[in-house]
Formats: structure tokens, sequence, C-alpha cells
């Protein structure tokens, strides 16, 4: 009697282990699962923050870009107006016996030159303006590429314990099984 009494406990006792270790078994399982979703779901946030630095990158790409035009635009105006004006002096310095064509000249010289002084100062006008506007995003694109560098080492960093984690808990649940 005392054995039957002996391995129905042991029985009991053996089916309340093996009981438990479903339960962890389960808990392991779902855990596993969670943190695999979890990984998979922080990759996908650093790819998406890899493809807004390539963006930033790009557009700053296009800046510099339209700057380097704008500045070769400025030199080309810039020619024109002391060509205009050495061709005034010349102008001037000429002695010409039909005065009235030498006023006409003379005026048609100086309007080209207004001309060229404006659109000196106004392209030297967007350029600075231009520089200004792009260093501001320059800068907000900096930040925003720091931050989003940062973020993606905490994930980085996130996604190795989450895989230790599993790797823990996979190995835990082994040993429970032994």
């Amino acid at each position: 009697g005392e054995e039957i009494d002996s391995l129905q406990k042991s029985h009991v006792f053996n089916m309340q282990k093996l009981k438990n270790s479903e339960l962890r078994f389960t808990e392991a399982e779902q855990k596993m699962r969670e943190l695999a979703l979890n990984i998979k779901m922080k990759e996908e946030l650093i790819k998406e923050l890899v493809r807004t630095g390539k963006d930033a990158q790009s557009v700053s790409r296009q800046y510099s870009l339209k700057i380097t035009k704008l500045e070769q635009e400025f030199e080309q105006a810039k020619m024109e107006l002391a060509e205009t004006q050495k061709r005034l002096q010349e102008l001037e310095s000429k002695e010409l016996r039909d005065i009235p064509e030498k006023a006409k000249l003379q005026k048609e010289f100086r309007k080209k030159m207004d001309a060229a002084k404006l659109k000196v100062q106004r392209q030297a006008t967007e350029l600075e303006q231009n520089v200004a506007q792009m260093k501001h995003q320059q800068t907000q694109l900096q930040k925003r590429l720091c931050e989003e560098s940062e973020k993606k080492k905490q994930l980085e960093a996130e996604i190795q314990r989450d895989q230790q984690q599993i790797k823990v808990g996979f190995f835990l649940f082994l040993s429970d099984k032994e």
C-alpha cells in the first residue's frame, strides 16, 4: 500500500512538474514570438532611418549644386558689367567728330551698364538669401541626421538585447526540459 501511495504521490508530483514545464514552454514561446516581432519592427525602423539619411544627403547635394550655379551666374554678370564699363570708358576717351553719334553710344552703354549693375545686385542678393536659407536647412538636416543616427544606434542595441534575451530564454527552457 505504501508503494502504491508513494507511486501516486510521485505521479502527481511529476504531472505537476510536467504541467509547470509546459506552462513555462508556452510562456517562453510567447516571449520569443513577441521578441521576434519587436526585432522585426525595429529593423524596419532602422531601414526607414537609413532612407531618411540618404534623402537628406541628396537634398544637401542639390543645394550645393544650386549654390555653385548661382555663383557662376554671379561671376558672369560681374564680367559683363566690367566689360561694359571698359567699353564705355574707351568710348568716352575717343575723339568722335560726330557728337550726336557719341552721345547716342554713351547713352546706350550707360543703359547697358545700369542693367548689368542691377543684374549683379539682384544675383548677389539672391545668392546671399539662398546661401543663408541653405545653411539653415543644412543645419536642420545635420541635426536630424544626428538624431536619426542616435535612434538607429539605440534600436540596434535594443535588438541585440532582445536577441540575447531570446538566446537566454531558449537555453533556460532547454535546461528546464532536462
